[in-house]
């Protein structure tokens, strides 16, 4: 079976810790914190252009904890289609009392209001999103969110980069459409602010089950100084932070490479069936998406796939909630050979099903 489920998307696997490494300490964060798990959240941090970085166990942990930074005056501001994680921290910042303003991505004028409205009642806006936006296949507008926010220097813009970190990095090019680095949307967009807070989850990219926060040393070093969750809940194992960097060591040995394998991973696929008629979402991004004209299309073509053996992803539309995409999750490590073969199931299917064939209802098919 060819798996297209697993977000892996450099290919790596961490190999076991080395004998001896204990798992824990039994002492949270707060108290005792090794040199080395610092080092390796540094490492992240400066990938992404920023000064600091601390290791959490999840970015669960990060998202419910860094938001008692905001100021009890203080919005937060959050993208309607963030992931799930995201939304359960602000849901927590409610609890607090705060305002919790939900704002689309495409609609930038509403959101300058808002924003305007809450600064001239001298309330600091905190703004979250996802750096990736998976359904817009585009990075957030995350340099006009800067600009909007740019009036009140208590702001702070915070996003979630894990779909990112690993796979997209600076300079993109044609020739390189992923950039280099790895260090994900900031430096693949050219984004350097004293106000950005990152939180970043290792298990994409680099396949290790861990999070960091970054972001400048004197929002981090407030954060360390009022954190609960770094008081309260176990800290991560030395076990994870051993992948953490040896992942990271493996990816500034070996990460460019995997990344144009990726790339040409992804161009394989989009090139193959686009010469078959056959219109994928998701651009230059290892997530790539069929979006079919009815469920039952959606669900056969799944079904089928499995059955030949390939196994691809059902993913929820947000534009139609009853008709699940069918994603495949590209990887460095899949083979050229078995992407062909998934490019001729395809092709095969496009002429003798009608389950490509567009829907007849008053929507619009949203395809590229």
């Amino acid at each position: 079976m060819v798996d297209f489920t697993s977000a892996h998307y450099l290919g790596y696997r961490p190999g076991p810790p080395p004998a001896g490494l204990p798992l824990s300490t039994g002492r949270p964060a707060a108290l005792q914190e090794p040199d080395w798990h610092r080092r390796a959240a540094r490492e992240v941090a400066r990938r992404q252009g920023l000064e600091a970085g601390l290791l959490a166990p999840s970015t669960l942990h990060l998202f419910w904890d860094v938001l008692t930074l905001v100021p009890r005056r203080g919005v937060v501001f959050i993208d309607e289609a963030m992931y799930p994680v995201g939304q359960w921290g602000a849901a927590r910042a409610a609890l607090r009392g705060l305002p919790v303003v939900p704002f689309a991505a495409n609609n930038l004028p509403r959101l300058a209001r808002q924003l305007h409205a809450y600064r001239q009642q001298g309330r600091p806006a905190w703004l979250l999103t996802d750096g990736w936006q998976l359904a817009a296949e585009q990075p957030a507008p995350l340099s006009r969110y800067l600009q909007l926010l740019a009036p009140d220097p208590q702001s702070v813009l915070l996003l979630d980069d894990t779909q990112a970190f690993g796979v997209l990095g600076a300079r993109a090019s044609a020739r390189r459409p992923l950039g280099q680095g790895g260090g994900g949307c900031l430096p693949y967009l050219g984004l350097r602010h004293p106000n950005v807070l990152t939180i970043t989850s290792l298990a994409k990219g680099l396949g290790v089950p861990v999070a960091v926060l970054a972001g400048s040393r004197a929002w981090l070093a407030r954060y360390e100084q009022g954190s609960p969750v770094r008081v309260h809940t176990s800290p991560v194992s030395n076990w994870h932070a051993w992948a953490a960097a040896e992942a990271l060591r493996h990816d500034a040995r070996h990460g460019e490479p995997a990344r144009r394998r990726l790339a040409g991973r992804i161009g394989q696929l989009r090139r193959g069936l686009g010469a078959a008629g056959i219109r994928l979402r998701g651009g230059w991004f290892p997530v790539q998406k069929l979006v079919l004209p009815r469920a039952s299309a959606s669900l056969g073509l799944y079904q089928l796939l499995r059955e030949r053996g390939f196994q691809p992803l059902l993913l929820a539309d947000p534009a139609r909630p009853a008709v699940p995409q069918v994603a495949f999750c590209l990887r460095a490590d899949h083979r050229p050979e078995d992407l062909t073969r998934l490019i001729e199931q395809l092709t095969h299917l496009r002429r003798t099903t009608n389950w490509f064939a567009p829907a007849f209802h008053s929507q619009p098919l949203l395809l590229p």
